[in-house]
């Protein structure tokens, strides 16, 4: 069961809001403004959070900012009473995966939710993307891990630990040491 936390001043928008969550089988933290938010994180980590923008103590880009450094994988969805293109950047800058003009109805926000869940975190499409690159550099050099990692600026180890972790320990020590072989005996010298 995934955990979201919701950080509303408005106290009825916020139980409204936890209840309809509860109800579609999550667990629920509610916070009033930041603080409260900070205080939250300490004992638990959210999966999934919705922030309002304007609290009472303070701005909810704060608590999505503390959120994209505490739990970089959350799914965050912001409310504001005041949509502009520019919050909306803003907030999409800061770590949300979506922004709601208020007011949303509860079932709106957790038909979002449950598709931001769906969907690759960015930590899992910045992998993608490192995996990817490594790929075309491998395929450059015909698979040769040496000169693979020289185009791309690193110790050939830390590419093998790169690959071993990017896809579950692909290259291991024996494949990697048939591939220094190869350097030796028709490389070009460098």
């Amino acid at each position: 069961m995934d955990t979201i936390l919701v950080v509303e001043d408005d106290e009825v928008h916020r139980e409204a809001l936890a209840r309809t969550l509860r109800r579609a089988g999550f667990a629920v933290l509610s916070a009033s403004g930041v603080a409260q938010a900070s205080a939250s994180m300490r004992n638990r980590l959210p999966a999934g959070a919705v922030i309002d923008l304007r609290l009472g103590d303070g701005d909810g880009l704060a608590v999505v900012r503390m959120l994209s450094v505490r739990a970089p994988a959350c799914r965050i969805l912001v409310l504001t009473g005041f949509g502009s293109i520019p919050v909306a950047v803003e907030a999409v800058k800061c770590g949300a995966v979506d922004v709601f003009t208020k007011p949303t109805s509860p079932e709106v926000i957790v038909a979002a939710l449950t598709k931001a869940f769906a969907s690759p975190t960015p930590a899992t499409q910045l992998e993608d993307l490192e995996r990817e690159h490594i790929r075309k550099a491998l395929e450059g050099t015909d698979g040769n891990i040496s000169h693979a990692a020289r185009r791309l600026g690193l110790h050939r180890r830390t590419l093998q630990r790169k690959l071993q972790r990017l896809d579950g320990a692909s290259t291991d020590g024996a494949e990697g040491d048939a591939v220094d072989e190869s350097d030796d005996d028709g490389g070009d010298g460098a």
